[in-house]
């Protein structure tokens, strides 16, 4: 079920979860493969964040960097285990804010 939160404590839990997957993918540093921090979809009035959830291969294509999906899972046995990060759906609405509950419970256990 989702609750409502404030804008300033959605931010802090973005925040803080995009600080584990930056701290991660320092120490994947010349894989090429990484965890993206975040991904946001809209869709009409709604906007979904996703906050490490999807992999993907950074590759240069002309100069400019590229992003080129590989999957939800870790793509490769051998690189260390990402952080524990809840399956978090965050869904912003206008200026309201929601969150899974269940994975809410989560992260104030962490």
């Amino acid at each position: 079920m989702l609750v409502r939160v404030s804008q300033e404590g959605l931010e802090r839990i973005i925040e803080g979860l995009k600080r584990k997957v930056y701290d991660y993918n320092s120490s994947l540093k010349g894989t090429g493969v990484y965890l993206k921090p975040y991904h946001i979809v809209k869709k009409g009035w709604k906007t979904y964040v996703y906050v490490g959830r999807y992999w993907y291969h950074l590759e240069r294509v002309n100069g400019k960097l590229r992003w080129r999906y590989l999957g939800k899972s870790k793509p490769f046995p051998y690189l260390p285990d990402p952080p524990a990060i809840p399956e978090l759906t965050i869904v912003i609405e206008g200026k309201e804010c929601y969150v899974d509950d269940r994975a809410l419970e989560q992260l104030e256990g962490q």
